[in-house]
């Protein structure tokens, strides 16, 4: 089977054109954590703080399981195997099964579905996860099974997630009771360290600052929407800003080259991004009459 995986993939290698691969590219962006980041706080600051919420809860627990899946399984990346030339490679982080970018536009697209519940959302995200998944393969960096793994996965969980999150009465203590469940994940991944564990423990990092972020802005300063357009423009602006500098900034402390320290930075780092963004910049926001 990966045989010819493999040879499927150096068949679309064949077909790559420099507008083709450009095209791609723009494709799997769809299924990156800066996307996600920025469509997350546009509905947060601008349009319906639960919706927001929910999509985040969602998709960043199916990383959290997708990286769980990919640091148990360890597949090679099929560049590393075999005569495959990857494009925009510095994207193919971790291990290959399953397709992170896959999993990750199945899993939000889907739950956009599940709480739209029309036809046309339903279309549009299996057109997404479909241009994702395919991108992954013409750019060389997945093998056809990751990325049929990463949309099954993508899809169930949000399928499934969406039903506890419109069953529960208080999300705030879902995502806590979530954290804890992955604990033991962490503290595995802590004691048994490699650099590509690094990615679920981003996740991690966001999944517990969501549950802090959460407390924060529902006690004191519940973010309201009926205020003019500008504000709500000038709430993403700031709040993105925020946001990015706080994932930036956090790049500039020294680890001195200790892994696990430094696995334990990038989820503090990350829990601090979620944390400040959508705890504090309501605050922010109230303050300045936002």
């Amino acid at each position: 089977m990966t045989l010819l995986e493999i040879q499927f993939l150096q068949f679309l290698e064949s077909l790559r054109t420099d507008f083709s691969v450009k095209l791609f590219e723009g494709i799997t962006m769809l299924g990156e954590e800066t996307i996600l980041i920025l469509m997350i706080a546009v509905l947060y600051f601008a349009y319906d703080k639960r919706l927001a919420l929910r999509i985040g809860y969602i998709t960043i627990t199916s990383m959290c399981v997708n990286n769980t899946v990919k640091n148990l399984v360890k597949r090679p990346r099929p560049f590393a195997v075999a005569e495959v030339n990857p494009a925009r490679a510095h994207t193919a982080t971790g291990y290959s099964f399953p397709s992170g970018h896959t999993q990750t536009i199945a899993t939000w697209s889907s739950a956009f579905a599940m709480y739209f519940k029309k036809a046309w959302v339903s279309v549009l995200a299996g057109v997404g996860i479909v241009a994702v998944a395919f991108s992954r393969l013409f750019l060389g960096v997945h093998y056809p099974s990751d990325v049929i793994g990463g949309a099954v996965l993508g899809v169930s969980i949000a399928v499934g997630l969406s039903v506890v999150y419109d069953r529960t009465k208080d999300v705030h203590r879902l995502y806590g009771i979530t954290a804890l469940v992955l604990l033991p994940v962490a503290i595995w991944f802590m004691v048994t360290a490699e650099p590509l564990y690094d990615d679920f423990f981003k996740l991690y990092g966001m999944l517990t600052g969501l549950y802090f972020a959460a407390g924060l802005e529902g006690k004191y300063a519940p973010i309201e929407y009926d205020v003019a357009m500008w504000k709500k423009v000038l709430r993403i602006v700031i709040g993105v800003a925020v946001v990015l500098a706080v994932k930036e900034g956090f790049k500039l402390v020294d680890v001195f080259g200790i892994l696990r320290l430094s696995l334990l930075l990038d989820a503090i780092r990350y829990m601090l991004v979620v944390i400040v963004g959508f705890g504090l910049c309501p605050i922010l926001f109230k303050k300045c009459n936002l």
